[in-house]
């Protein structure tokens, strides 16, 4: 070997940082200028420099510097440890971030100084959501479920009330009997929204001020949530007011499960 390849290693091995094992632990045998690596961590000057002091006194003769050392070492083992667990926090977090945007999500990031760089899931299914935090029953969520087959059927863009039922349009797609099965369905979501609106008191009709009081709030949150798919999220910020949404959407299922022959 060359004497130039020889001190291309030397410089290589210098450089290169210094692992510490469970038997490499003297203070003797660790240079104040060499990076200390711990399970995988590397410490920073102000660990490195408290390890290396916490090392001379477990080492020392006198037993209260050796239990101070011991403490110190365990604080180092908390620091190093809690370092570890943010950096797969983080990971875990970016994994689902990209898993979610690949399903097409629709990820936010906070600016509340509170919440500074925390990640939220925008657009997941409301319905979904629900159902995940227990807030809806296995007879709610199926009858949701029942409803957005129904909702996607009727094309919602022309509004699943109050227009007559269009019969004279030449409708091919979906094959024989399509345009008799649609009519079908948009008859009988009708008259469910007409039994849901019979128990919503928020339901103003023609006199409604808002188009949510026209329809009256559980339609309105059937449509949005189990219909579209939408969060209570991307509904409102306010609290009070998703926890109404959530309310009226719950009586809303509780009669699509009865109509549905669910209950």
């Amino acid at each position: 070997m060359t004497s130039a390849r020889q001190r291309k290693k030397r410089q290589a091995r210098a450089s290169a940082p210094r692992m510490i094992g469970a038997n490499d632990n003297g203070a003797g045998t660790a240079n104040d200028n060499e990076a200390l690596v711990i399970s995988g961590t590397r410490l920073n000057e102000s660990q490195a420099r408290r390890f290396r002091q916490a090392v001379l006194a477990v080492a020392s003769p006198d037993l209260r510097q050796r239990r101070e050392g011991r403490e110190a070492m365990l604080r180092l083992e908390e620091e190093i440890e809690a370092a570890q667990q943010a950096i797969r926090v983080a990971n875990d977090i970016a994994e689902t971030v990209e898993l979610e945007s690949l399903r097409g999500s629709q990820i936010e990031t906070s600016d509340r100084k509170e919440h500074e760089g925390r990640k939220r899931i925008a657009s997941r299914d409301g319905l979904e959501t629900l159902m995940t935090a227990r807030s809806l029953s296995a007879n709610q969520f199926a009858a949701g479920l029942r409803f957005r087959t129904d909702y996607e059927l009727l094309d919602p863009e022309k509004g699943l009330t109050p227009p007559a039922l269009d019969q004279t349009r030449n409708i091919t797609r979906g094959g024989e009997g399509w345009a008799k099965k649609r009519t079908q369905r948009e008859l009988f979501v009708r008259d469910l929204e007409k039994l849901i609106q019979e128990e919503d008191r928020t339901f103003k009709g023609p006199n409604g001020r808002t188009a949510v009081e026209r329809t009256g709030r559980a339609v309105w949150a059937l449509r949005e949530i189990a219909g579209k798919g939408s969060n209570l999220r991307s509904l409102s910020n306010s609290g009070s007011v998703q926890r109404s949404i959530s309310e009226a959407l719950v009586l809303a299922l509780d009669c699509a499960a009865l109509a549905y022959g669910l209950e």
